[in-house]
């Protein structure tokens, strides 16, 4: 395509248009597909960082009972009054793993976890 001529110009402008509007297309389907899946109840949430849960079989959140324990006890020692340093501190002194398999906590990721709203039966 020469785009130092006319003709190059239009193909590039009809090749560009028809482009955004596959994109747009795909978009739509997208959305139309996850509104289906919302009012079946399937809500697709990613248990690869998400502590405390894992996926069975057929995709369905299933309850790790090991991670749900330090998930717990996070939510139940920052509403006794600690902080999430505190939290991340002690959880990393202790050795128990985070949502990615590490041992070490970070304020930030404890954070995370108290403002997901998934762990209250949520999915934004």
């Amino acid at each position: 395509i020469n785009t130092m001529d006319a003709k190059g110009e239009v193909l590039i402008t009809i090749m560009a248009s028809l482009a955004q509007q596959e994109s747009e297309s795909i978009s739509r389907n997208i959305k139309i597909g996850l509104q289906y899946r919302y009012q079946r109840g399937q809500v697709i949430v990613n248990t690869a960082r998400f502590l405390g849960y894992d996926k069975d079989d057929d995709g369905n959140l299933v309850i790790n009972p090991e991670q749900a324990k330090v998930v717990k006890r996070i939510f139940y020692e920052w509403l006794t009054g600690k902080g999430a340093i505190e939290i991340a501190r002690e959880l990393t002194k202790e050795g128990l793993k985070n949502g990615i398999g590490r041992t070490k906590w970070h304020s930030s990721g404890i954070i995370k976890i108290l403002r997901n709203e998934k762990y209250i039966g949520d999915a934004l």
